[in-house]
């Protein structure tokens, strides 16, 4: 009724191994990961100026909006 055989192991086993080669370059010194890799902080610059968003001519406009708005056509 069921065939037997190891065919269904083989993904497990082929993953473990390359769990494994991983591990191995890691702790022997053969692969360096950074060491600040998971303390990194982003560095924002923070404006000192701030612009009037109700002026029109300081209002950001995108080039390649494509979108219409059918209220706003008369401008």
């Amino acid at each position: 009724m069921y065939q037997r055989g190891i065919v269904h192991l083989l993904p497990l086993l082929l993953v473990a191994a390359l769990v494994a080669a991983g591990l191995y370059f890691v702790l022997s010194g053969k692969v360096k990961l950074p060491s600040n890799l998971f303390s990194k902080k982003p560095k924002v610059q923070l404006e000192t100026e701030y612009t009037n968003p109700f002026n029109k001519e300081a209002q950001y406009v995108n080039p390649f909006d494509t979108y219409k708005n059918p209220f706003t056509v008369s401008r």
